[in-house]
């Protein structure tokens, strides 16, 4: 077995467990809306609770394009939050695939409501959101 084949059986894995994981902590579970150009993308997004009454967000994907192919001046996914009632998005990080266009990435936000999306991106630290959207959910109680 390659050792890329390898890498993603682990990663898979651990994706799986790790929504296993947050819905017997009780977490929403929630399914990403591919974009229009990536109509073969797919995403979970797993939403908790710490013990400081913030959001752990989990989101794990699958069958994304490579950033390239959206556009040749793009290198990588972002993913953002917009908050309810706020036109701000908020920048929580960098979302890397794995050779088989899987990823994952956790982070954390006081925020209990807010849109989610994954976008392709020129590099990481952008301040906005580009118009090439992979992926997008409304996600909170009251949405």
């Amino acid at each position: 077995m390659k050792i890329q084949n390898v890498h993603s059986t682990v990663l898979m894995v651990v994706m799986a467990l790790g929504l296993v994981l947050s819905a017997c902590s009780g977490a929403n579970e929630y399914r990403m809306e591919s974009g229009e150009r990536t109509a073969g993308a797919e995403g979970m997004v797993a939403v908790s609770s710490d013990e400081n009454g913030n959001r752990v967000v989990a989101l794990s994907v699958a069958h994304l394009p490579r950033p390239g192919q959206l556009d040749d001046s793009m290198a990588t996914f972002v993913v953002w939050i917009s908050p309810e009632g706020t036109n701000y998005n908020y920048n929580m990080g960098q979302l890397r695939l794995a050779e088989d266009r899987t990823g994952a990435v956790t982070f954390t936000t006081p925020f209990p409501s807010f849109s989610m999306i994954v976008t392709a991106e020129s590099h990481s630290t952008v301040l906005a959101p580009s118009d090439q959207i992979v992926l997008k959910r409304e996600v909170g109680s009251s949405r």
